[in-house]
């Protein structure tokens, strides 16, 4: 019989966690151009911004879009992958922690995914034990039967 032992994601906390924000990786494409949009309209006519500042700008701004649009690529590959591992659990036996932080062991009959009602993009992978979910990132251990 082989078994397979885990441990939950990854620990510790990131600043967005903070109640009071997280300074300019809080700022979005559609807020980043029009704080740049009012800076043109509201430059001082006699002393305009220079082309230089104005084109380092532009390259910052396809510079974030860039990085919006690989975040998001890879935010999207990884969930795919952790569907596709919870997917293949289906039939083991599993042992970790459901939902409540009860301990849990059994076969996974099924997989779904959880959206965050606030944050659209959030989204967790579970695994069903009977009646009971967990957390894929709260699998502890895998026993492949072998």
């Amino acid at each position: 019989m082989s078994r397979v032992g885990g441990t939950s994601g990854a620990t510790g906390s990131s600043a967005s966690n903070s109640p009071s924000g997280n300074g300019l990786n809080d700022v979005d494409m559609d807020t980043f151009l029009n704080l740049m949009i009012t800076e043109l309209q509201n430059q001082d006519p006699l002393n305009p911004t220079d082309n230089k500042a104005l084109l380092e700008q532009i390259g910052q701004l396809r510079s974030i879009s860039s990085n919006d649009r690989l975040v998001s690529t890879l935010t999207s590959f990884g969930n795919t992958q952790e569907l596709t591992t919870a997917s293949s659990l289906i039939g083991k036996k599993v042992t970790g922690l459901d939902i409540k932080g009860g301990e849990v062991s059994g076969e996974v009959s099924s997989v779904s995914v959880k959206i965050d009602e606030k944050d659209r993009n959030k989204r967790t992978v579970q695994v069903h034990v009977g009646d009971q979910i967990v957390d894929m990132k709260n699998v502890r251990e895998i026993d492949l039967g072998e």
